[in-house]
């Protein structure tokens, strides 16, 4: 892994999450447990009893996880109750901690959900958990490690665990489709655009979109903005200090339009809208395929292969390519999505878990899955169980620069989905849309203590 390059505003948001936003980064306090090696026993100790675990995984992901917690039970004596709840999750969960009942374990999607929880003192300090920063300089590969990736913290407290990732820079297509247009994938994005009208022109449908679920939209925008604006503007955008008026968003926004028109989409921009992401999937992938790409993250394969259409021949009938350079923009930058780990008990049991998913053992048994990327010790792209997730790993391993997913990095109380689904709804309202976002970005990191 010596080529994954994440830089350092990553840190705050990826393998660590805390309780504050960016910049005010610090040392953990090692008070809890002196450097407990990975699978060290925690609070279970290996003397039976049971946790729950609640995550919004369903499907692929549910049964490669599900596969994890057999192997930790397996290991510790431990069981584990796995919750999915595959809607409105940060509601749910919400309300669950606000009645006194949490789960023991909550996968936490997002910056700003996970900061929520720590501000009110409702989620559990690694360092509680026997989880300190010797502890993660073993756990993590040794270039994440190395770089301060793994042991991120603010005012000495670390909260969570990064414990999956995937690519968010992947274009998922149909080779066979491809071949018998005599289509190749673009390196640049004016070429993905000849590309859509070309199939268009000859009969056929370029792209599918799920933007029903409006965080594929924010994808979208942030892969763009990335390329075209830089990194450095990047990470100014989704901080306290973003300035979403600033007209390298609009170009951005105006960038995807070109490429996400009715012409170019599957239903028109009114039947993306009425499209879920994993019926997004279906569109391209399913054996009656109306479209022959969609981009969305690594996680795209193991559901199109794993619940979508079990026929799937790698490189043959479901491929990838990275998505393409931008401008003048950062080329070899992509974007990272994934889900980190919290707890909110100190039953037994619960920091045995959260040692287990940081070890050898606990990261080779989710790799067996194909579903994710694991930033864990002890893990490279030959050990995934096919070349659809080879592919993926190599990508993410091999990547230039890396940022964390802008809309979970984002003060909770924001929607920048909606705000990009009027947009794409209605171009004519792109300005006066832009400067309600920037009021609602600030008042959010108000409320945070930004």
């Amino acid at each position: 892994m010596s080529k994954f390059r994440l830089v350092a505003p990553l840190m705050v948001a990826m393998l660590v999450l805390t309780a504050c936003p960016a910049g005010n980064t610090g040392d953990g306090d090692g008070d809890g447990g002196g450097g407990s090696s990975p699978g060290a026993s925690g609070g279970g100790g290996g003397e039976g009893g049971s946790i729950e675990v609640t995550s919004l995984w369903g499907g692929a992901e549910a049964e490669a996880f599900q596969a994890v917690l057999d192997a930790f039970t397996e290991a510790s004596g431990v069981e584990v109750e796995y919750t999915s709840v595959r809607q409105d999750y940060n509601t749910v969960l919400n309300n669950r901690v606000a009645q006194g009942d949490p789960p023991d374990v909550a996968i936490i999607p997002g910056v700003g959900f996970l900061r929520s929880f720590a501000a009110d003192d409702l989620i559990i300090p690694l360092a509680d958990l026997g989880i300190d920063d010797a502890f993660l300089q073993e756990a993590y590969a040794e270039n994440l490690a190395e770089t301060g990736l793994a042991t991120g913290a603010v005012d000495g407290t670390a909260y969570a665990l990064m414990v999956k990732l995937n690519s968010k820079s992947t274009v998922w297509y149909r080779p066979d489709l491809f071949a018998e247009g005599g289509y190749e994938p673009p390196e640049t994005y004016d070429d993905f655009i000849a590309l859509a009208e070309q199939i268009t022109a000859d009969g056929g449908t370029a792209l599918a979109l799920g933007a029903g679920d409006s965080w594929t939209l924010t994808d979208w925008f942030e892969s763009i903005y990335i390329r075209q604006a830089g990194v450095e503007a990047y990470d100014a955008l989704f901080s306290p200090e973003g300035n979403w008026t600033d007209p390298s968003v609009s170009e951005a926004i105006n960038t995807m339009l070109e490429l996400l028109t009715d012409e170019n989409i599957a239903g028109g921009k009114e039947g993306a809208l009425a499209t879920t992401f994993t019926d997004g999937i279906g569109l391209v992938f399913s054996p009656d395929a109306e479209a022959q790409m969609y981009y969305e993250g690594g996680f795209v394969g193991g559901i199109a292969v794993g619940d979508v259409n079990p026929d799937l021949v790698w490189n043959e009938t479901i491929g990838f390519f990275p998505f393409p350079s931008v401008g003048d923009g950062d080329e070899d930058a992509i974007t990272i999505g994934g889900d980190v780990m919290g707890a909110f008990t100190n039953e037994p049991g619960v920091a045995e878990f959260m040692q287990f998913l940081a070890s050898p053992e606990g990261a080779a048994a989710w790799v067996a899955g194909g579903t994710i990327i694991t930033p864990f010790a002890g893990v490279e792209a030959g050990d995934y169980p096919d070349e659809r997730a080879q592919a993926e790993a190599e990508h993410v391993y091999g990547a230039g620069i890396a940022r964390y997913d802008g809309a979970d990095l984002l003060a909770a109380g924001t929607d920048l989905g909606a705000s990009l689904q009027a947009i794409f709804d209605d171009p004519s309202i792109l300005d006066s849309q832009l400067e309600t976002f920037q009021a609602e970005a600030d008042a959010a990191w108000a409320e945070a203590g930004s």
